[in-house]
């Protein structure tokens, strides 16, 4: 029959600082790629009689990377949903069209649009709202910085590092709970 003793108790704890310093390794390694993806900003501007909300996940954009541009139609006096057919987007880098595409509204979830930045510098976002037959509803122009991605080691090292260090000390902690376990059962046996 299991009893609480000080033998388990101590083999309890060390199961649970081995869980906890894995989880919190693990979670620095993986958090430190996923931040970027998390801030939910957005631009809102006025084209009456309608606002357009351009949700964006990340406060930085940067090359080699893809950003979700999410977007919105809203109605200016009730702040509700407005349908519209589809929104024609365009990204330009200067005088250069990098991307101009419609995309269909999303009956379930947000309409949105994953991109990745080439190169780094002054782009702007171009987005128009239009219905079933292509008539411009709201059309709205946003400025975007993009800048060149980090290329440190640190950047990369320092969280899978941290992820393999708490992996190695957890199967370390792991085997010296095991051998102590195989000691204490000699010693009572031998008892």
């Amino acid at each position: 029959m299991w009893r609480m003793t000080r033998y388990n108790l101590a083999r309890i704890s060390q199961y649970l600082f081995v869980l906890v310093f894995v989880m919190c390794a693990a979670a620095i390694g993986v958090g430190q790629r996923a931040e970027a993806h998390v801030t939910g900003l957005s631009w809102v501007a006025t084209s009456t009689p309608y606002i357009v909300d351009i949700g964006y996940d990340s406060d930085e954009f940067q090359t080699g990377l893809n950003a979700r541009f999410d977007f919105q139609l809203l109605d200016e006096k009730s702040g509700n949903t407005t349908p519209y057919d589809h929104v024609w987007v365009r990204f330009a880098h200067g005088d250069t069209t990098l991307l101009a595409t419609g995309i269909r509204r999303q009956q379930l979830g947000p309409t949105t649009l994953l991109y990745g930045f080439k190169d780094s510098g002054a782009y702007t976002l171009e987005a128009s709202f239009r219905d079933e037959d292509g008539n411009d509803m709201a059309a709205v122009s946003f400025p975007v910085t993009v800048r060149t991605a980090s290329t440190r080691l640190l950047d990369y090292v320092v969280p899978g590092a941290a992820f393999f260090a708490g992996i190695v000390l957890g199967v370390a902690g792991a085997y010296v709970v095991s051998r102590k376990k195989t000691g204490y059962e000699t010693r009572v046996r031998g008892s």
